[in-house]
């Protein structure tokens, strides 16, 4: 398809519509005459013939670029778009974007559900082979919706109490992926100088009913 980018009234530009084509014709009036006159003109075509590939579908895009979408949940879709014309020379509709976007999250969210429901044993786990250490998993009392976890091994607390120095240090980070939340830990230094953790926790993400 041909889109005219400019349109006056002594020159016209027309350009393929396909966003990598390199196909565009200038045409200009001449001073002489009453005629139009090709100015500039690229005659290569390097967009697909056909452009609604039935092929191309929701769950075909989500298999081509599932790796993509995992890093990047937040990937806008007209980028995307841009991407599937590119790669897969075809002019999909923004609802099969958005489709194939929920086969990928909804694959790594169903992933993620059995990890939770084993997360007791991870904590009778902790116990058994950590004596002494200290493990908290908070649930919600209606349903057991995993909430936050606290974790503080025997090992690492007395270490810390017998060869680091008495400084206390706090950070967190967010996840990325499926499942949103924060990763806080308290680290010490220990004679080296070097990083030696502490305890550290998993919580879900800062909002008003946490603070309060």
């Amino acid at each position: 398809m041909i889109k005219f980018i400019k349109d006056e009234g002594d020159r016209v530009r027309a350009k393929c519509d396909w966003p990598t084509c390199p196909w565009v014709c200038l045409l200009t009036t001449n001073s002489t005459t009453t005629s139009w006159q090709i100015s500039s003109y690229k005659c290569e075509h390097s967009c697909p013939p056909r452009r609604d590939n039935k092929m191309v579908t929701g769950r075909r895009i989500a298999e081509r670029y599932e790796k993509m979408i995992r890093a990047n949940p937040t990937w806008s879709l007209e980028a995307m778009k841009v991407t599937v014309q590119e790669e897969m020379f075809a002019d999909v509709s923004i609802a099969t974007l958005k489709r194939a976007k929920k086969i990928v999250l909804q694959k790594m969210l169903d992933a993620t559900k059995g990890q939770y429901q084993r997360l007791f044993d991870y904590q009778l786990e902790l116990l058994r082979s950590n004596p002494g250490s200290t493990v908290i998993v908070k649930v919600q009392e209606r349903m057991p919706i995993f909430e936050r976890m606290y974790i503080c091994l025997d090992a690492c607390r007395k270490g810390f109490l017998a060869g680091c120095r008495k400084v206390v240090g706090l950070d967190g980070c967010f996840f990325k992926g499926a499942t949103n939340g924060e990763l806080l830990c308290a680290v010490g230094r220990d004679a080296n100088n070097q990083m030696y953790p502490i305890a550290w926790a998993v919580v879900e993400k800062e909002n008003n009913d946490i603070w309060v």
